[in-house]
């Protein structure tokens, strides 16, 4: 890239705008005020080098993005131009490509390497998602460390953690027990290591989060009309017939169905063993005689002789497994054919299953520790999550008063 060159004046580089992106009028008037803020607020007037001072223009923004000073739309917008300035300074043209990731650069190699080491040890631990998730939050933690506190890592103390965990809640407050998680999942790390003191853990204890309305399960009646809705003598209809009688039984998630192996089906014991994808938990599990009448007269009739070594394929003599997408679509057609309709709000779909087994196991009168084991959680606890107490359920949690003594004085004897 050449030194020493202007940034391109408005005129010059809305002409190439039009030229090279076809920008409408409309267009280039929004642009304009991002273009002019850009300049006149981010790009220090004392350097000399145009593509210092654009680069350094960029810093600014993502440093004023995570002091919540601008948007993340106004964050976007300023970073999209500020590339398309660099291109066109280096170029002679602009064209269409994706401006580099946000947040993907840090201030020292120390922070890479711990993020690395990290990432390392939380691999073989959880599924690729939670490892994405983990990646995500901890680059974001690590770029609020050095911008906004202008500390490392090791320096945060409880409240840092709390202060960033408030930054957060404000921008993705849906999300901010998922960030917690990944959270904890780092600073148990780094304790591990030594690099922090035992106490910061405390700071980063489930937050509360906006109690949500209990989402819908399916009722005895529901699953048996589910059930009778399918047409068993196609391929199809023996397929879906059998995923749906798995799920009602064992409860599992929809990408350990679509993972499920055929060496994964004990027919002596009448159960299979999996290891669940999102948790890396092994799980063995009982399933009904009903349900493995099915699998097999899927297997031996409709599956066809696939070299694939999952159960569950999209078609007879198929190469590729089922999805998760898929086995919602198949399951909300089911529905329509049953005539059971529900509000969105209840999210229906194929973890419905999983949350009506829950509920069932609850209303029976199973411990969360039971249920937990069952679903195959790494924490007990989190069997609430899948909890939709009927009225009878809490009438009968609900503690007898005679038990208690009727003055305080009682309470010494």
């Amino acid at each position: 890239m050449n030194q020493n060159v202007s940034i391109p004046g408005w005129d010059d580089f809305s002409e190439r705008l039009k030229e090279d992106l076809n920008y409408s009028e409309t267009m280039l008037e929004r642009t304009f005020y991002t273009y002019r803020s850009f300049i006149q607020k981010f790009c220090p007037a004392d350097e000399n080098d145009a593509a210092v001072r654009v680069k350094q223009g960029i810093d600014n923004v993502s440093a004023a993005y995570q002091k919540n000073d601008i948007s993340k739309d106004q964050l976007l917008r300023m970073r999209r131009l500020a590339y398309r300035l660099l291109m066109y300074m280096d170029t002679g043209k602009i064209f269409w490509k994706r401006a580099p990731l946000y947040g993907k650069k840090f201030g020292n190699d120390h922070n890479e390497a711990l993020l690395g080491r990290f990432l390392e040890d939380d691999r073989g631990r959880h599924a690729e998602s939670i490892l994405r998730r983990d990646e995500s939050t901890i680059r974001q933690f690590i770029l609020y460390c050095e911008s906004v506190k202008s500390k490392d890592v090791e320096q945060m103390g409880v409240m840092d953690l709390i202060d960033f965990l408030g930054w957060l809640k404000k921008r993705r407050p849906a999300g901010l027990k998922a960030a917690a998680s990944s959270m904890r999942h780092f600073y148990l790390f780094l304790t591990k290591q030594g690099i922090v003191p035992n106490n910061l853990l405390d700071a980063l204890k489930p937050w509360d989060t906006p109690h949500k309305k209990a989402y819908g399960t399916f009722s005895a009646q529901e699953k048996e009309k589910l059930l009778g809705a399918l047409d068993r003598n196609s391929p199809a209809g023996k397929r879906d017939y059998a995923i749906f009688s798995l799920a009602i039984d064992c409860g599992i998630r929809s990408s350990d169905i679509c993972s499920l192996k055929l060496e994964d089906i004990n027919w002596k014991e009448q159960c299979i063993s999996i290891v669940q994808k999102k948790t890396r938990i092994p799980v063995t599990l009982p399933f009904s005689r009903r349900s493995g009448d099915a699998i097999a007269d899927y297997i031996l009739n409709a599956r066809g002789s696939s070299p694939l070594p999952y159960v569950f394929l999209k078609f007879p003599f198929s190469d590729s497994g089922m999805t998760s997408s898929l086995l919602c679509v198949r399951l909300k057609k089911c529905m329509e054919n049953a005539g059971i309709n529900r509000e969105p709000h209840e999210r229906i779909n194929m973890h419905t299953f999983r949350r009506s087994l829950g509920t069932d196991m609850a209303d029976s009168g199973s411990t969360l520790e039971m249920i937990g084991q069952v679903l195959g959680h790494s924490c007990p606890s989190s069997a609430k999550t899948y909890l939709s107490f009927s009225e009878r359920s809490l009438k009968e949690c609900a503690l007898d008063t005679g038990l208690f003594p009727e003055s305080r004085e009682a309470c010494n004897d």
